[in-house]
């Protein structure tokens, strides 16, 4: 008897766990989504743009490359290479002992700074005496940085070196390949820019 009144006890505590559980679900799945439906409904309806066509693809015919008929793409059409083959004495290759080239540039010698600027893009814009030493005021015609050289420092792009500076100008020995294996000097003057 004492384990039926037990039995029916956990049975009262099991059916309340069971109603319990049985209104939360029926909580769960109320139909509250009417307005979610309403909007699907809403886009279900819109008409779908009208798409043009793909356009037809016409035929391209393949080109075949072939190289013994074309010139090599990767081979530049100027010798660009400034460095010439070593030769006794110092001579080019149509040249006879009687006329010797003149000194060739550094080809071992890293260029930097004015080095890397054509000298029509540079102007002396003024000169300063620094320990005894004249130095030229140069400046970049395109961002107007302002640049100090003294005799004998290099500038421009054809291996120039300053042989003078003046008040007024300074006089740059450049170095110029003849097409020959040869290379001709020039004397480069860069005059004081007037305002």
């Amino acid at each position: 008897m004492k384990n039926d009144s037990l039995h029916k006890k956990f049975r009262s505590v099991d059916l309340f766990y069971l109603g319990l559980i049985t209104s939360l679900l029926s909580a769960c799945s109320d139909p509250g989504i009417k307005d979610l439906e309403e909007y699907v409904a809403e886009i279900k309806a819109i008409e779908n743009p009208q798409v043009d066509p793909i356009p037809e693809s016409r035929h391209i015919p393949s080109f075949y490359y072939e190289v013994q008929n074309q010139r090599d793409p990767f081979i530049p059409l100027i010798d660009i290479d400034i460095r010439q083959p070593e030769i006794p004495g110092g001579l080019g290759e149509n040249k006879s002992d009687e006329n010797p080239c003149p000194s060739r540039p550094d080809a071992n010698r890293v260029r930097v700074g004015l080095e890397e600027m054509p000298l029509d893009a540079l102007q002396m814009v003024g000169t300063m005496t620094k320990q005894g030493t004249l130095w030229a005021l140069v400046a970049s015609t395109s961002d107007g940085t302002l640049y100090e050289v003294k005799q004998n420092d290099y500038m421009g792009e054809n291996y120039g070196q300053i042989i003078n500076i003046s008040e007024d100008q300074i006089d740059i020995l450049e170095l110029l390949p003849d097409g020959n294996g040869c290379w001709t000097q020039e004397v480069t003057t860069l005059r004081l820019a007037t305002q």
